[in-house]
C-alpha cells in the first residue's frame, strides 16, 4: 500500500470513528424514547428487544402542550433570522460600499465582540432588560440573540459585498438609486448564499438556546421548546424515556433544516471565506 493510499485510509477511518462518536448520543436518544423507563435503566441494548413504545411521544406532546412551546420557539427563531439578515446586511453594505468616518472602527469593533463570551454579560443584560421593561418577553430573547449573531453576520455580508464590482454600485447611483434601494434591489439578492448560511446558523443557535430563556423567562406560557423539555424532568424518579422523547421532538426541526440546507450552508460559508 502506497503512502498516499494509507493516508487516505487513515483519514477515512478517523472521520468514520468520529462520525460514529457524534451520532451515538442521537441513536441512544431515539432508542431510549422507544423503551419504558425501567428498560432504559436495565437494558444495555440501543433499541428495545420487545415492543417499541411509540405512545410515549403522544403522551409527551399532550402532557406539555408541546404545540404552544413549538410556536414560541418558531416565533423567536423567525424574528431572529429576519432581524439578523436585514440589520447586518444593511450595516455590511454601508461598511463595504459607503465612505464615512469611523466605518473601519465599527467593523473591527463588531469583530472584537466575537471574543467576548456571552455568559460574561448575562447579568448586565438581565439588568438592562429589567430597566427597559422587556424582561420576561420574547423581545427580551430576540434582541440579545440578534446582537450575538452580529459579528459573524457582518463579517460574512461584508465579504460578499466587497466581492461585487463597485461599478454596479456606481451604475445604480447614476440611475438614481439611493443607498437603501441599491442594497435592497441589487446587493441583498446577490448575497443569498450568505443569507442561507446565516439563516441556518441562527436557526440552530436560536432554536437550541437554553441559558438565555432560562434566565429571562419566568412565565411558562412564553417558554421555548428547550425549556419545555426541562419541565418533564420533575419528581423524585426521572423518566428517561419521557425526557428522551421530549428531547427528540425538540431536535427534529433542527435535523430537518440542516439535512435539507447543508449544501447551501457549506457553499455560503466557503464562498464568504474566500471572497474578501
Amino acid at each position: 500500500m502506497s503512502i498516499r493510499s494509507f493516508s487516505q485510509f487513515a483519514i477515512i477511518a478517523v472521520l468514520t470513528l468520529w462520525a460514529l462518536f457524534c451520532l451515538y448520543p442521537l441513536v441512544w436518544m431515539i432508542g431510549a424514547s422507544l423503551k419504558t423507563s425501567q428498560e432504559v435503566m436495565q437494558s444495555f441494548s440501543l433499541f428495545p428487544a420487545g415492543k417499541w413504545h411509540w405512545e410515549t411521544f403522544i403522551d409527551v406532546w399532550n402532557r406539555l402542550n408541546f404545540f404552544k412551546y413549538f410556536m414560541n420557539s418558531l416565533n423567536v427563531t423567525l424574528m431572529t433570522i429576519v432581524g439578523v439578515n436585514l440589520i447586518y446586511s444593511l450595516t455590511a453594505f454601508a461598511v463595504a460600499k459607503l465612505h464615512f468616518p469611523g466605518k473601519n472602527f465599527i467593523f473591527y469593533g463588531f469583530l472584537a465582540m466575537m471574543f467576548v463570551p456571552g455568559i460574561t454579560i448575562l447579568i448586565p443584560l438581565y439588568l438592562t432588560e429589567y430597566y427597559l421593561g422587556i424582561l420576561n418577553t420574547h423581545l427580551g430573547l430576540i434582541l440579545p440573540i440578534i446582537n450575538g449573531a452580529g459579528p459573524f453576520a457582518l463579517f460574512l455580508f461584508r465579504n460578499y459585498f466587497q466581492s461585487i464590482p463597485h461599478e454596479i454600485y456606481e451604475s445604480a447611483k447614476l440611475e438614481g438609486c439611493g443607498p437603501i434601494r441599491t442594497w435592497w434591489r441589487i446587493y441583498f439578492p446577490l448575497s443569498l448564499p450568505a443569507v442561507a448560511t446565516i439563516t441556518i446558523m441562527n436557526f440552530l443557535g436560536s432554536w437550541n438556546s437554553l441559558v438565555l430563556p432560562m434566565v429571562m423567562l419566568t412565565n411558562q406560557d412564553l417558554f421555548t421548546l428547550p425549556l419545555a423539555v426541562m419541565l418533564l424532568d420533575t419528581g423524585v424518579f426521572r423518566q428517561w424515556n419521557v425526557l428522551m422523547a421530549g428531547s427528540l421532538i425538540s431536535v427534529i426541526p433542527v435535523i430537518l433544516v440542516f439535512f435539507f440546507m447543508q449544501k447551501y450552508y457549506i457553499q455560503g460559508l466557503a464562498s464568504g471565506a474566500i471572497k474578501s
